[in-house]
């Protein structure tokens, strides 16, 4: 922790500059610094998959129509998981997508879970970076709740 020298506010220690007043530890002001507070808010696109679709991934009448072949990555435990790690994967460049509906729950069988897949192109890929995500959630390393 330190102390602002112009408004005398605690910082945190991580921070370069006061929060409140932009002042660094060595007492140089900002003039550009503004507040978050009184900052304006950030513009975040929206983004429909349905009609602006990506073009490295086929959509979804393409997958139905048989256009573009999918391969099973993962069994998840969840559809929360399913949907993160198709999240992550896509993070990374390896364009994926995770069941809907937990055939679990609807069925009431073991072979259910919800699942991950891939284009077959992609899935080595998708199965070195999966193994990676297991190693560390098997280590406590990784969790969901993160």
């Amino acid at each position: 922790m330190w102390t602002c020298p112009k408004c005398g506010s605690t910082v945190d220690a991580g921070f370069d500059v006061c929060w409140q007043c932009g002042t660094s530890r060595e007492g140089v002001e900002d003039l550009g610094f503004v507040r978050a507070d009184d900052a304006a808010p950030i513009e975040d696109p929206l983004y429909d998959p349905i009609s602006e679709p990506d073009p490295k991934f086929p959509g979804p009448a393409e997958v139905e129509a048989g256009a573009a072949e999918l391969v099973e990555c993962y069994q998840a435990l969840t559809l929360m998981e399913a949907k993160f790690l198709a999240d992550q994967l896509t993070a990374e460049g390896i364009p994926a997508v995770s069941d809907t509906m937990d055939l679990q729950d609807a069925l009431g069988t073991w072979q259910g879970n919800p699942r991950v897949y891939c284009r077959a192109e992609d899935l080595p890929r998708a199965r070195t970076w999966l193994e990676e995500y297991d190693r560390k959630r098997k280590a406590g390393q990784f969790r969901l709740e993160d």
